[in-house]
């Protein structure tokens, strides 16, 4: 009785200040309860869960956001779900990852709110959305779609969600002023964001953003394969840890392994910071960089013989 006091099974209930607890559609009973924890309105997740086995009504629980007191046990948390539906259509906190692909947006929206991930491609490829950076003869959305929290209502379509997100991205580069500053680098704006699409694959470092950006440019003005093993992954479609030599050789023209110069279209969602590093890269000579820890950071150099030491010592290492 007293583990069970403990964990909020039992034990009155002392009602506090409501808090806002969103439920995600598709939730299981152990992230309802991690949410309720989280929130302060019970004190365990695994005393709802519990809750949920000896009680009933687990199932009536709705998507979407509740305004529940704190400081429930997790009995009456569970009554409270069931017996107090949220008004309205659910609205959904949905997080779209920096560097996502379209394919990854589209399983988080399914996952997330239900929203066909099929008809979210179908809207961000059909050409029928607007951009003002889309390219004559370039339907697909990829990169032009701003990773960020959005909220999403259940009665948004997947047309809906697509709009929203290459507004925000509209909105984004017009405060950065990209459509101006892409000529300071002889690119187009288009350009500029496959560029900054790359260096977002690349480096999760903002202070490495601009020296990957000056990789990019002089391998481009020396005529380079820019062999950026992040487009290699792009053409396979896949999330790889490692890449095999027929990987390698994937027949793509987003290969850049094995075709020069910019892949056709951006290979993923670019944060602000490597738009803002796509259009002010860092002065310097590197050609060539190689990861140099377990932590991320990457070691640059301007030759390679430099080159292939780092890469051998990167190699030793235990990571």
């Amino acid at each position: 009785y007293l583990y069970l006091r403990s964990i909020g099974l039992y034990g009155s209930s002392d009602p506090g200040e409501r808090v806002d607890v969103t439920i995600s559609k598709g939730s299981s009973v152990n992230e309802i309860g991690q949410a309720l924890e989280d929130a302060g309105v019970i004190e365990s997740a695994f005393g709802f869960r519990v809750a949920t086995f000896i009680g009933e009504g687990s199932e009536k629980i709705q998507a979407g956001t509740y305004q529940i007191p704190s400081g429930l046990n997790a009995r009456d948390a569970l009554t409270f779900l069931v017996e107090n539906p949220p008004e309205g259509p659910a609205v959904f906190e949905v997080t779209f990852r920096e560097g996502a692909w379209l394919v990854d947006m589209a399983a988080v929206l399914e996952r997330d709110v239900g929203i066909s991930s099929e008809q979210f491609l179908d809207a961000a490829t059909s050409g029928e959305v607007g951009s003002t950076y889309r390219p004559k003869g370039i339907d697909t959305l990829e990169g032009l779609l701003f990773p960020s929290t959005y909220e999403i209502s259940e009665k948004d379509t997947a047309r809906d969600v697509v709009e929203m997100l290459a507004g925000q991205f509209e909105q984004e580069t017009n405060g950065i002023d990209l459509a101006r500053r892409a000529g300071s680098v002889n690119l187009d704006p288009y350009e500029a964001i496959i560029v900054a699409s790359m260096i977002e694959a690349e480096t999760f470092l903002d202070d490495e953003r601009p020296k990957v950006a000056r990789v990019i440019y002089n391998r481009l003005n020396e005529g380079m394969m820019l062999g950026i093993d992040a487009t290699v992954l792009y053409a396979l479609g896949e999330h790889k840890q490692t890449l095999s030599s027929s990987d390698l050789d994937v027949d793509s023209p987003y290969n850049t392994r094995k075709v020069r110069g910019l892949p056709p279209t951006p290979i993923g969602a670019p944060s602000v910071a490597s738009l803002e590093a796509a259009l002010d890269p860092v002065e310097g000579d590197w050609l060539y960089y190689v990861l140099a820890d377990c932590d991320g950071n990457h070691a640059f150099s301007t030759n390679y013989d430099d080159f292939l030491v780092d890469k051998a010592a990167y190699q030793e290492l235990e990571c």
